[in-house]
């Protein structure tokens, strides 16, 4: 039986990351990812770093990575201009009310491709990355962990660490009580290239700012872009090419070398029609039946609506983890969506997943060194990743219900 000290389900940003950092420290590693290609949907969108995120990268990264990552960066807005349906200007004092009023970690201008990323925390791991669909997981008397996989044979490790996202069979396993909730809205996205903007004549005050639309009635729309600088990515080989894993995907939803404008908004269920009517629609029908709702909106606004590449243009359910309480500390554990997924509403998703991995890392290195049981270092693990985690959790679904309903929603737990 293959044998490893830590054994990662999922290869996201957080896996990967932890997966540098213990590397980095000499620690031995196996990342197990179901697919080689990651093409959910929301990989095609950038990610809005915040200091959390900065520094676990800082600390996890060797520093050829580090460098590779700064350099690849993409540029976003840092000004913020908000406007009502007719694009009239309402001043900053309209901001008082928008957010959670929370200090902020964010970095306005600084933003990153998810498929940049990714190629940045997979370089120097193709030994330790292995393509293989996980199933369960057995522990042994001896405190150590199997894991078994549905096309690969298992693998024996002292610790396994589930960073595979919301449907984490690692979780429904060590933890079946634990539960998400539908928040009731129904998130619709979309992108144009700044090329195409620029030929259409999409005004500036929807290209160069983070821009706000709130209407006087319905729903408000978020507006912003992502530059990157092509020339920049020649120094790093594949760092910020377009991936060929991508290749043969209709559209630019997937295009890592192009800059673009982005737009998305957020509307209680069963607004712009039942999941099952919507579950049918493609992204041009989606389009139709958004462009129909606010058909009254100034036709600048529109046009970056209605122009956008369907290929991009998808509607999502927004869900959210209900917090649990500590459990038991095992050789297994927990890290990002897995364990604490939440709303898109404050960037916090991604962000969080690798500062957990910053966590873990920190802490298994230390009992490493020191020959602490493993144990203890997992137990202090769990318990700062369930207070940060548990904190954006609710920070993200505050802003969301304040944005979408203008107030604090119940929520009812789903599987």
């Amino acid at each position: 039986m293959r044998r490893t000290q830590v054994a990662i389900i999922g290869g996201g940003p957080g896996g990967l990351t932890l997966a540098q950092g213990l590397r980095k420290h000499g620690i031995d590693v196996a990342v197990f990812e179901k697919s080689p290609v990651r093409a959910d949907y929301v990989q095609g969108f950038r990610l809005r770093l915040r200091q959390r995120g900065l520094d676990a990268l800082s600390q996890n990264l060797p520093a050829h990575l580090l460098e590779a990552f700064y350099a690849t960066l993409g540029r976003a807005p840092t000004k913020s201009m908000l406007f009502d349906e007719s694009l009239t200007p309402l001043g900053t004092e309209a901001w008082r009310d928008t957010g959670t009023r929370e200090a902020d970690d964010t970095h306005p201008d600084k933003s990153v491709s998810r498929i940049t990323l990714r190629q940045i925390l997979l370089s120097g791991l193709e030994d330790a990355v292995e393509i293989a669909t996980y199933s369960h997981y057995d522990e042994r008397d001896d405190g150590t962990v199997v894991a078994h996989f549905e096309n690969a044979a298992p693998v024996h490790a002292d610790i396994l660490v589930g960073a595979d996202g919301v449907a984490s069979r690692v979780r429904k396993q060590l933890l079946p009580h634990a539960s998400f909730a539908d928040t009731g809205v129904r998130r619709l996205a979309g992108k144009m290239t700044l090329a195409r903007a620029s030929e259409l004549g999409i005004v500036s005050e929807l290209t160069d700012y983070n821009t706000g639309i709130r209407p006087r009635q319905g729903q408000s729309l978020m507006v912003t872009s992502h530059r990157v600088d092509p020339a920049a990515f020649a120094t790093y080989g594949l760092i910020g090419q377009d991936d060929a894993t991508h290749t043969g995907i209709p559209g630019f939803h997937f295009n890592n070398t192009t800059s673009y404008v982005w737009w998305n908004t957020a509307y209680p269920v069963d607004a712009l029609g039942s999941d099952d009517e919507l579950a049918g629609k493609d992204g041009k029908a989606l389009l139709d039946v958004l462009t129909e709702r606010i058909a009254h909106w100034d036709p600048r606004i529109l046009d970056l609506i209605r122009f956008s590449d369907p290929s991009t243009v998808a509607l999502l359910k927004v869900r959210t983890s209900i917090p649990v309480e500590p459990w038991p500390t095992r050789r297994v554990t927990l890290l990002g969506d897995a364990i604490h997924a939440m709303t898109y509403f404050r960037a916090l998703g991604g962000n969080t997943a690798i500062f957990d991995s910053g966590i873990l890392v920190r802490e298994l290195v230390a009992a490493t060194r020191n020959g602490e049981p493993l144990a203890a270092a997992l137990h202090d693990y769990e318990r700062a990743m369930l207070d940060h985690g548990n904190a954006a959790v609710h920070s993200s679904l505050v802003a969301m219900q304040r944005n979408v309903f203008g107030a604090e929603s119940a929520l009812q737990p789903v599987q």
